[in-house]
């Protein structure tokens, strides 16, 4: 990195370890659930200039030993959150230290470590091991430990069995990037997924993966133009992580979705356009076993752009996604889905009020039916940056189109393709499809290392010809057997502790009040109560 050779300044997108294709793919101030999604954008940057921040991040036991060790946990390390603390570890001069893509590590770059003496954290000499001597020639390794506990009070509103002593979810990733001169890469990662002591066994697809590849791809680039290459080619297995993650993401839960096929990404002036081809891998609980869906083909066009906009628009991405599905399931029948989403993504505003909107149009063919889809949500945040804890509440809107008549073949139920784990807060519930969402949230900087953001949603059926489905789409209640729309409210509050830029401590708790619609239907919903303790280790 030739900025890491002059005197370094804060210029985030010449130190950072983002590389600025992750920034601009992805987004800002996150309309529902921002825990595990970087930020693209910053509420006090007026210039419009894109810039990469840390992010809060979850992460623990089998029985009441594993509570009594996350408790130990914390309490050896709570009074430093508080308490003076020492960063000269961090900086060296005016470099600031580059902090960890929680998401895709295949994102990060620490070229500049080439300079020896820019290496200050212990981890470092991990990060640039030279393998030849000639330039561009280097391997990078990294890894991240999560340890979580969780406990549910009538998970999924008291349906199936229970588990009255929680239970303890295991999650370990390790990468090694092979960079191959200035033109080719090789990236692995390997994902070990564990689950302990929960009644009914593993949920599906998320909870166990006892070891397979989350990443392993070839990456062929030509030389340099300016300080980013023309395009780049990735073939193999990898992530998908775009705008809010409300259609493509890497599902962060304890086991993270993947993809096979191939991406070409494009960086004609002032934007970025990464076209694909894949298909999910299926995730499976054993070893090295993961295999691509071959019930499931995806493809699509995503650019993002943040010059020559109007003033109070930061970003813009514009996007087209194609998903076969051989088999779907809703609430008016199963069938071949065939659906093409085409929508935008805007983030914008003015000083310390931020806006983000998104607006999503689907169509195409489901059985012997046709599709005609959508959803919109907005977000709007004020920052009050000058105040005591610095407050941000915000408030978000959203609503997607359900299903008209479940008698005639054409559907109009949204679709999110491949969502983020957690779509509005923190627990199992309801998602996006067919839905009407309310949500308000709290930001508040207690201390240099401490946040708390407390939050609240409300949930209502769009249709009530339509049923209730679940973060990924499937169907959970039928909505014949009830006419009320609202399904129910959920209130959250997050603590996040962000020790140092290796580790992260999170509690939260939860509770969900079921509505009209879920106590009518089979079986009564119950009130469900959730808490659980997160702690995650990067280098």
């Amino acid at each position: 990195m030739n900025a890491t050779k002059r005197r370094l300044t804060h210029r985030p997108l010449s130190l950072s370890v983002f590389k600025r294709d992750s920034c601009l793919r992805r987004s800002s101030h996150s309309a529902t659930n921002t825990e595990t999604h970087p930020r693209a954008l910053n509420a006090d940057n007026k210039d419009g200039e894109i810039r990469c921040e840390k992010v809060r991040i979850p992460a623990t036991s089998d029985s009441k030993a594993s509570v009594l060790t996350l408790l130990l946990i914390v309490a050896v390390l709570l009074p430093p959150a508080f308490g003076q603390t020492n960063d000269s570890h961090e900086t060296v001069a005016d470099f600031e230290r580059p902090t960890y893509v929680p998401l895709d590590r295949s994102e990060e770059d620490w070229s500049f470590l080439k300079d020896p003496e820019l290496g200050t954290d212990p981890w470092d000499p991990l990060k640039y091991i030279s393998l030849r001597d000639a330039p561009g020639w280097y391997l990078t390794l990294a890894g991240e430990e999560r340890s979580f506990y969780e406990h549910y009070r009538n998970y999924n509103w008291g349906a199936g069995p229970q588990d009255g002593n929680g239970y303890y979810l295991n999650r370990f990733l390790g990468s090694a990037d092979f960079h191959l001169g200035s033109s080719t890469r090789c990236f692995f990662e390997l994902e070990s997924s564990l689950v302990f002591g929960r009644n009914g066994g593993p949920r599906p697809v998320q909870d166990e993966d006892k070891l397979d590849i989350n990443q392993l791809f070839i990456e062929f680039q030509p030389p340099l133009h300016g300080d980013r290459p023309l395009a780049s080619l990735k073939i193999g297995r990898q992530n998908l992580q775009y705008g809010e993650g409300t259609l493509l993401d890497v599902r962060d839960l304890n086991v993270r979705q993947s993809f096979d096929g191939i991406k070409l990404i494009l960086r004609p002036k002032d934007w970025q356009v990464d076209l694909f081809a894949m298909r999910p891998a299926l995730s499976k609980p054993g070893l090295f076993d993961d295999s691509p869906d071959h019930m499931q083909t995806l493809w699509g066009v995503y650019g993002v752009t943040s010059k020559h906009l109007p003033r109070f628009i930061r970003q813009l991405d514009a996007y087209y996604l194609g998903l076969d599905r051989k088999f779907a399931q809703f609430a008016q029948g199963s069938g071949r889905d065939q659906r093409h989403t085409v929508g935008s993504l805007i983030h914008g505003g003015k000083g310390n009020l931020s806006y983000v909107g998104e607006g999503d149009l689907q169509f195409g063919a489901f059985g012997r039916g046709n599709i005609f889809a959508w959803k919109y949500a907005q977000t709007l945040s004020y920052s009050f940056s000058h105040l005591k804890f610095r407050p941000v509440p915000s408030l978000l809107f959203g609503i997607s189109s359900g299903d008209n008549n479940p008698v005639n073949p054409d559907l109009q139920t949204f679709y999110p393709l491949f969502p983020k784990g957690l779509y509005y807060g923190f627990i199992d519930d309801s998602g996006s499809l067919n839905a009407i969402v309310l949500h308000e949230k709290l930001t508040l900087q207690i201390s240099k290392k401490v946040s708390l953001a407390p939050d609240s949603f409300f949930f209502w059926r769009q249709r009530t010809t339509d049923g209730l489905y679940s973060h990924p789409g499937v169907l959970l209640r039928s909505g014949l057997a009830s006419q009320k729309k609202y399904v129910g409210a959920l209130q959250d509050i997050a603590i996040t502790w962000t020790v140092d830029q290796h580790t992260t401590v999170q509690l939260l708790g939860t509770y969900y009040e079921a509505g009209a619609f879920l106590r009518e239907t089979s079986p009564p919903g119950r009130n469900t109560a959730y808490v659980s303790g997160k702690v995650i280790y990067r280098f």
